[in-house]
């Protein structure tokens, strides 16, 4: 059923809001924000915890996950529904006990929604803390409408997302405030993993001090912009501090982005298909390689 399902949905093209602003890179300063709200999910945590990479191989596993959203979003009519069912396939034997005994399932409808759509208040967010200026209320409910028909192109079901971006805030509130909770994985994220992240490997020439001493700022960095954009439901959930002096130095951080944000090139910017979409040149886009030709 989710296959058919998926090949009726027309994939998202480069006229939609989308494809500009999930393929913004802007949004690697909300990625503590992105995780903490999946990981937060009991199913979506105890199915990170036992069964990703992502504590042996955070870079490696940051690059899949791209390349699966390249691949979700912009495969093209044929290659986004395909790699949807592929998606799904690959989720289908994820399945275990939590830590509180509770057995899960990757592809729980409520889990596997919730993981798409919290990538929505990503892109909202990024656009209202860091972008030159919030979206339009007519962008932002044009911007749901498209991400809830990606969510077809991923196999989730209408019952399993709000319909309009009205109905969408209540639910997500409602998720936030019921259904979160302070999961290992999520424990691990906030006290392992937005301080001691290990050296890229594109960066193996760079001597292992050197990059200790750069995230320890990149770290704290990353950690301020996670406890000032989380919900603050969320935010006391996982008994994050968050204060008024930590608000002034985000206030600082916030206010430097936005000023160095028109130096930074439009290519080093975007994820190649967005760029592309950003620049007037779809004619160069090859969905099946994600490159331009």
């Amino acid at each position: 059923m989710a296959t058919h399902h998926a090949q009726q949905t027309t994939a998202l093209g480069p006229d939609s809001l989308a494809w500009t602003h999930a393929g913004d890179n802007l949004q690697l300063l909300m990625a503590g924000t992105t995780l903490l709200l999946q990981v937060s999910h009991p199913i979506v945590g105890a199915g990170v915890g036992d069964h990703s990479v992502f504590k042996k191989d955070p870079w490696g596993r940051l690059q899949r996950t791209t390349e699966w959203g390249l691949r979700l979003l912009y495969g093209g009519q044929d290659g986004s529904p395909q790699a949807g069912q592929a998606l799904r396939d690959l989720h289908r034997d994820i399945k275990g006990q939590d830590e509180k005994g509770r057995r899960y399932f990757a592809l729980d409808p409520e889990a596997y929604a919730w993981v798409h759509m919290t990538t929505y208040f990503t892109m909202i967010t990024t656009q209202q803390a860091f972008g030159k200026r919030p979206f339009t209320p007519e962008e932002a409910e044009q911007l749901y409408l498209e991400w809830v028909q990606q969510g077809k192109v991923l196999g989730i079901r209408d019952q399993d997302m709000p319909q309009d971006l009205a109905a969408f805030w209540q639910y997500f509130d409602n998720m936030v405030a019921q259904r979160l909770e302070n999961t290992d994985t999520a424990r691990y994220l906030l006290d392992v993993s937005l301080w001691k992240v290990k050296r890229p490997p594109q960066l193996g020439w760079m001597p292992h001090w050197l990059w200790n001493l750069i995230y320890s700022q990149l770290g704290k960095n990353a950690r301020l912009a996670t406890a000032a954009t989380l919900p603050e439901r969320l935010r006391k959930t996982l008994d994050v501090d968050w204060n008024d002096r930590l608000a002034r130095r985000y206030a600082r951080r916030r206010a430097l982005v936005r000023l160095l944000l028109p130096l930074i090139p439009a290519k080093a910017r975007y994820l190649p298909p967005a760029y592309l979409a950003v620049t007037g040149q779809m004619d160069r886009f090859n969905p099946v390689t994600d490159k331009a030709a």
